[in-house]
């Protein structure tokens, strides 16, 4: 999915917009990448059936914003700065607002952190999940996400036994940037099947909800940028500098715990 009347060379792959922005971390093209037929992006940008010139100068935006920017081509650099690289599993259910689950051997669940979420808060001083050996309701505390003068509450996304904590989120110097493999929180032994969950959202469903999130934040960035303020958001505004990459100093404390409490309660 990207731009048409892009010159390219036979065989040359285009790459997704989505890619491109940092939304996905791959694309799933079939449409010779014609956006204006495209479902996904039209899911992902929220803005009705756009043609495909104006897919151009949305990517276009999103990767180099000229010094005259708009406050929404301002408002698509950050969001694409701030999940350059957020991956978005499209192969396995998510339970909003925070996690995704896998089913492994042993009739096991693997469950990680929503990478969105976590840039949204960076920079994070702790990541703290439950321990092993206790067993938790579904939607009972288990752990918290620690920043600065905040802390985001987690909760239980499935009932069941928790057998193993990932300790690299306790050691790394910043749990957003964790590869993939590696970027789970812990394993449970659940006490319920899976497709019994509340909540869960698989594939288009998975999409839908991601693009309701980055709507509301991008909706958040357009407030804090629609009234310049330098000496506040800075870099993030056309001034030639790299975006900011603290959406709490873009936002403004009280608009960023504003912003969390709704995106937490999902």
């Amino acid at each position: 999915m990207n731009t048409a009347g892009t010159a390219r060379k036979p065989h040359e792959e285009l790459p997704c917009i989505w890619v491109l922005s940092g939304v996905l971390s791959y694309h799933l093209c079939d449409r010779d990448y014609e956006c204006e037929g495209c479902e996904l992006y039209h899911a992902l940008s929220g803005e009705g059936r756009a043609s495909c010139h104006h897919a151009e100068r949305l990517s276009r935006e999103s990767i180099d914003v000229p010094k005259a920017a708009s406050p929404s081509g301002q408002a698509n650099s950050h969001l694409s700065h701030l999940l350059t690289g957020c991956r978005l599993y499209l192969d396995r259910p998510y339970r909003p607002p925070h996690f995704w689950l896998t089913e492994t051997g042993d009739d096991l669940i693997t469950v990680g952190l929503d990478g969105s979420l976590l840039r949204m808060l960076s920079p994070i001083r702790r990541v703290v999940s439950p321990g092993p050996g206790l067993y938790l309701e579904r939607d009972q505390p288990c752990g918290w996400i620690a920043r600065e003068h905040m802390a985001v509450s987690l909760k239980m996304p499935i009932a069941g036994e928790v057998l193993e904590t990932n300790r690299d989120y306790a050691e790394a110097n910043d749990p957003c940037r964790l590869p993939e493999g590696a970027d789970w929180l812990f394993r449970v032994r659940p006490a319920e099947p899976l497709d019994d969950v509340s909540g869960i959202v698989r594939a288009e469903d998975t999409l839908a909800w991601y693009a309701d999130r980055l709507r509301t934040v991008k909706q958040a960035i357009l407030a804090a940028v629609a009234v310049p303020n330098e000496a506040a958001l800075g870099p993030v505004l056309a001034d030639g500098g790299a975006p900011q990459s603290s959406l709490e100093r873009v936002l403004g404390k009280l608009a960023f715990e504003d912003l969390i409490a709704r995106i937490a309660r999902g």
